[in-house]
């Protein structure tokens, strides 16, 4: 359930997480999947020592959408390791801003390219990732816990 009024104009705020964000991200986590949802010790490890981006998009201060990508020392690729959109918010562009917003910054990073896995059978997620750029360079046999496939995905930046 929305607690805003999903059919409203959204101007949500994207702007990096704070600690403070962790209870939402938490609550977001729960909302958009039903398997191998990240704990609350994983999410704090994401948000506050990994080496790691996270971006979130807020509307009225409730947190609707999260981006993590993790950066790999020594290496010019980084990773889409989470890319959450609440489902009364999906198909607004949401997911495709925190995508920008973070390539934009890998970038000045210096980082050269970003990667990501996806389900199979997620064919939203895919032509989401495809419209952006992203393009599958091979598939992981049994990948997800519930030995599911999914598509490896890369991006040059």
């Amino acid at each position: 359930m929305c607690k805003v009024a999903c059919g409203s104009a959204l101007r949500p705020e994207i702007r990096p997480a704070k600690k403070e964000d962790l209870t939402g991200l938490l609550a977001l986590e729960e909302i958009c999947f039903k398997e191998e949802t990240f704990k609350k010790e994983q999410l704090t490890y994401l948000l506050l020592k990994a080496k790691s981006l996270v971006f979130v998009a807020t509307v009225d201060n409730i947190l609707i959408c999260s981006i993590i990508v993790l950066l790999r020392r020594n290496i010019a690729a980084a990773r889409i390791y989470s890319l959450n959109v609440h489902p009364g918010y999906r198909r607004k562009g949401l997911a495709g801003s925190l995508m920008d917003t973070s390539e934009k910054s890998l970038k000045e990073m210096g980082f050269k390219k970003v990667t990501l896995e996806v389900g199979v059978h997620n064919h939203a997620a895919q032509d989401l990732y495809s419209s952006k750029g992203f393009s599958v360079d091979k598939i992981l046999k049994k990948y997800y816990e519930n030995m599911g496939d999914a598509l490896h995905m890369t991006k040059k930046l």
